[in-house]
C-alpha cells in the first residue's frame, strides 16, 4: 500500500480558525485523536525474524501475521507501535475494572481544546490495544509534487508488547503523544495535530511507562505550540499510475481549496527517514 501526502505548518494562533475551515469544508465534527507511539529500533540483520514468538499468535489474522513479518523481514528501519488513549487515562492509577477503560475517546471537550481528565477514571496498561505502523522513507525522483511513500499496518497483541517486539528484532527507543483533530474529506484523511513530550523531569524508562502524567505536564516538542496538517490518501495498488495520478489530484485540489488558509506542500525526503542508523 502507498500513502500520498501533503504538509503544511500551522501557527496556534491560527488553529481554532483552521478547524472552523476545516468543519464547514468536510461537513463534519472534528473526531479528537490522542494517540501513544512507541518508537522501535531495528538491531538484527535483515531476514533473522521468526514468527512463532510469543504473542505474535495472538495477532486477530493471519494476513495481519504476514504483513508484520514483511515489515520486520525488511531493511533496517524504525518502526511505531501506536496506541489510542483517553484524556481520562492521563494521571490516573491503576485500574480495577479493566473492561471499562479502553471503551474509546471521549468527546466532551470542545475541538482544539485541551482534554481535561475525568474524575475516577484510570489507566489500565495490559489492556491497551496496539498497532504496528511502518512507513518507508519517500520515494526519491517523482515528478509529482506529493509525498509518496510506502505504508503498512498491522493489529498487535493488547498489553506489554516490548517482549514481542524484542523477538522481532526490536528494541525500544522511546514514546511520545500525538494529539490532535482527523476530518475525512472524500478519500483524504486530514490530521491537525502537535507532538508531545513526556515531562523532562522524568528519568528516560527503558521501557513503554505503565501509567501516564497528568495532563498538563506533556509538553509540545514545537516550543511555539503549532500544529501540523497532514492531508493523506491511502492507495491500494501503488503500481497502477493511473490511480496514483488520481490522488494526487485530489490532493492538489484539496490544496487549491485551503490555499487562503494554509499552503499545503511536500515534506523534504530526509526528514521522513525512517532508516535505522
Amino acid at each position: 500500500m502507498h500513502e500520498l501526502l501533503l504538509f503544511a505548518s500551522v501557527p496556534v494562533h491560527q488553529h481554532h480558525e483552521l478547524l472552523q475551515q476545516l468543519t464547514g469544508l468536510t461537513a463534519m465534527q472534528p473526531r479528537r485523536c490522542i494517540e501513544r507511539r512507541l518508537v522501535f529500533k531495528a538491531y538484527r540483520k535483515p531476514g533473522f525474524v521468526t514468527p512463532r514468538v510469543g504473542a505474535s499468535q495472538d495477532l486477530q489474522q493471519s494476513g495481519d501475521l504476514q504483513r508484520v513479518n514483511k515489515m520486520l523481514n525488511g531493511g533496517m528501519f524504525y518502526v511505531q507501535v501506536v496506541g489510542p488513549v483517553r484524556p481520562a487515562d492521563f494521571g490516573g492509577s491503576p485500574a480495577s475494572d479493566p473492561d471499562t477503560q479502553m471503551a474509546g475517546m471521549e468527546d466532551s471537550n470542545p475541538p482544539g481544546e485541551n482534554p481535561t481528565p475525568q474524575q475516577g477514571s484510570a489507566y489500565e496498561y495490559d489492556q491497551q490495544p496496539w498497532k504496528l505502523e511502518f512507513r518507508d522513507i519517500p520515494e526519491a525522483g517523482t515528478r509529482s509534487a506529493v509525498t509518496t511513500r510506502v505504508m503498512a499496518s498491522a493489529a498487535l497483541p493488547r498489553g506489554d508488547i516490548v517482549a514481542s517486539m524484542n523477538a522481532w528484532g526490536y528494541s525500544f527507543v522511546t514514546e511520545y503523544v500525538v494529539e490532535g483533530d482527523v476530518f475525512i474529506h472524500n478519500d483524504i484523511v486530514l490530521f491537525l495535530h502537535r507532538v508531545l513530550h513526556f515531562p523532562s523531569k522524568e528519568p528516560e524508562p527503558r521501557g513503554p511507562r505503565r501509567q501516564l502524567p497528568a495532563w498538563t505536564d506533556m509538553t509540545p516538542l514545537e516550543k511555539s505550540g503549532s500544529y501540523v496538517l497532514q492531508a493523506a490518501i491511502a492507495v491500494q495498488d501503488g503500481g497502477n499510475q493511473e490511480t496514483m495520478k488520481k490522488a494526487s489530484q485530489h490532493l492538489f485540489g484539496l490544496r487549491e481549496q485551503l490555499s487562503s488558509a494554509v499552503r499545503l506542500e511536500q515534506a523534504d525526503r530526509l526528514s521522513l527517514d525512517t532508516r535505522a542508523k
